[in-house]
């Protein structure tokens, strides 16, 4: 073994130091040392990312010990099994739990472990060869769906927020008794509605106009809500106010569409729409979660239905007692119905104990969801963050809103290639 150390100092004192391993010998594996911890993977799986840095011979070389056989890097270990793992699955990125935001986003841009060259730079050239048209309306949906795309494009988002919260406050003004029967202000009241509902109408239009993909357009359920936020308005135009009881009737169910207008500040924020698309995804969750609120309702009901059905205390039937559970069960317990004998009360004691973990399982799967959105969330601004530094640092004149466009261009021209 000695030898065999001699012999590798010699070849470092000679120069030859900058072999790699797998041209001294027919090994396909390698090693690197991150800080003292040994990790070993394949060259075949290294070389399929030739833009990282790892990924190709030329960046890797600088790492070389020749002593040792292997790679040597003095950075964090925990976060190195995460750069192992986007060559092992095919650029994917996970941050482990035990490892700080910040930290793991400087090892991640130490390994460079995004695409050299984003596909958004294709895409924006397509735009342009397609006419004035689809230039035209690719500037109208960067100005109307991405807020961060341009000056006026904020000026927009700020106008509709304001916009929003206007008709809210009307809504709620015209609802307090002392303006009710009042023709003054039920007349400004309706001004104000119109002015705003007006403005939502525009909005739809453009959004629809200006959309690549009308299919996608009509199935997101967000534009469904700001439809039903102004539909009320034009029914109202168009009944009147001699429509009779039933036309009356049918116009406050519409009116209550109204608050729906709140849901148009979801769009305005990024957690909430990361919220929504979570709420999305965890239809079979919350399904389990209802199912097993629904069951835990029915027995502890009926269980507590025969324990006080002759204490007089209300639970005159099973469905009056599965009430009780519900709403026991939640935490939330209204005290309208409350257990008179003790075995009751030591039963309910029981229920609301269990109910708080056997509602709590089923929340741990929701809430794995949230945590692997919010993270491919963040991986996608560390990627967006990235970009524009790479376009600032080829051009220094470069705008970053700029780059910005360019990263939205490639899903505007997705979504057009989908609806042909």
């Amino acid at each position: 073994m000695l030898s065999k150390l001699d012999g590798q100092v010699l070849h470092f004192l000679n120069g030859d130091i900058q072999k790699p391993p797998h041209l001294n010998s027919h090994a396909d594996r390698i090693i690197f040392n991150v800080s003292g911890k040994r990790f070993e993977t394949t060259f075949e799986c290294l070389n399929g990312f030739p833009d990282t840095l790892l990924g190709t011979e030329e960046e890797r070389k600088q790492f070389y010990d020749p002593v040792r056989d292997e790679y040597f890097l003095n950075r964090n270990q925990v976060a190195f099994d995460s750069v192992l793992y986007y060559y092992q699955a095919e650029g994917q990125i996970y941050r482990p739990a035990n490892i700080p935001e910040k930290v793991f986003s400087r090892e991640i841009e130490f390994y460079r472990l995004f695409p050299s060259k984003p596909p958004e730079t294709i895409a924006t050239s397509s735009i342009r060869e397609n006419g004035f048209w689809k230039r035209f309306q690719l500037l109208l949906w960067l100005f109307l769906e991405k807020p961060q795309s341009s000056s006026g494009a904020r000026i927009w988002a700020s106008l509709n927020i304001i916009i929003i919260l206007i008709s809210v406050c009307n809504l709620i003004s015209e609802s307090m008794p002392v303006y009710r029967h009042n023709p003054p202000a039920e007349r400004i009241f309706f001004s104000i509605d119109a002015c705003c509902v007006s403005y939502f109408t525009i909005d739809i239009l453009l959004r629809l106009g200006s959309s690549p993909s009308k299919k996608k357009f009509l199935k997101e359920v967000l534009n469904w809500f700001d439809l039903l936020a102004v539909l009320p308005f034009y029914v109202e135009l168009l009944l009147g106010e001699n429509s009779g009881t039933d036309g009356m009737m049918a116009l406050r169910v519409l009116r209550l569409f109204r608050i729906t207008r709140v849901l148009k500040l979801i769009r305005h924020s990024q957690q909430m729409m990361l919220m929504l698309l979570v709420l999305r995804n965890c239809f079979s969750e919350l399904g389990i979660l209802f199912c097993t609120w629904l069951m835990g309702a029915l027995v502890f009901g009926t269980i507590m239905h025969y324990i006080e059905v002759d204490a007089d205390s209300g639970f005159d039937s099973v469905l009056y007692a599965c009430w009780w559970a519900a709403v026991t069960m939640t935490t939330v317990g209204y005290g309208d119905m409350t257990p008179q004998t003790n075995i009751g009360k030591a039963f309910g004691s029981m229920i609301l104990f269990i109910s708080m973990i056997y509602i709590a399982l089923p929340m741990t799967l929701i809430v794995s969801k949230f945590n692997t959105a919010l993270e491919d969330w963040k991986q996608q601004e560390r990627t967006q963050i990235y970009y524009k530094k790479r376009a600032i640092e080829e051009n220094q004149s470069i705008n970053p809103d700029d780059s910005e466009q360019g990263l939205e261009a490639a899903s505007f021209v997705k979504q057009a290639a989908d609806e042909d």
